[in-house]
C-alpha cells in the first residue's frame, strides 16, 4: 500500500505478506484491513484488475488511494 494508505497496515509498514485461503478476491483483502473507503484501484503487478478478482500465489497486490483535487 503506498502512500497515505500505510495507516493500515501493522506499524505502518509499506508492504506485508499475507497467508491467504484460496480463492480470496482483492475486495476480501481490502475489507479484511479496513480500507474499503479509501481505495480507488487495485492492481496485481502492472496490470489494473477489477476487485473481484482472485488472488493466485505469489501475486503482488497494489492498493491505491482516491485522489482529491480542486
Amino acid at each position: 500500500m503506498h502512500g497515505n494508505l500505510r495507516r493500515f497496515l501493522p506499524d505502518g509498514v509499506s508492504s506485508i505478506q499475507l497467508d491467504l485461503p484460496e480463492g480470496t478476491t482483492v475486495r476480501k483483502v481490502i475489507d479484511g484491513l479496513h480500507a474499503e473507503h479509501e481505495v480507488w484501484l487495485a492492481s496485481i503487478g502492472d496490470m489494473v484488475v477489477p476487485l473481484s478478482t482472485r488472488l493466485s500465489d505469489g501475486a503482488e497486490l497494489n492498493f491505491f488511494p482516491v485522489l482529491e483535487g480542486g
